[in-house]
């Protein structure tokens, strides 16, 4: 996983993170991966 200067996750790493937590999460946390995972596409 690559860090960004700002402390953040690179754009790549969160979204794969995210989409891999999502296969093994319960329904009601992935939903709020889901909004994690936009969260990060709607500030760039």
């Amino acid at each position: 996983m690559k860090w960004e200067t700002n402390g953040e996750l690179a754009h790549r790493d969160l979204s794969e993170l995210v989409n891999r937590l999502l296969d093994f999460e319960s329904e009601s946390h992935t939903n709020e991966l889901s909004r994690l995972g936009t969260k990060y596409e709607d500030s760039e």
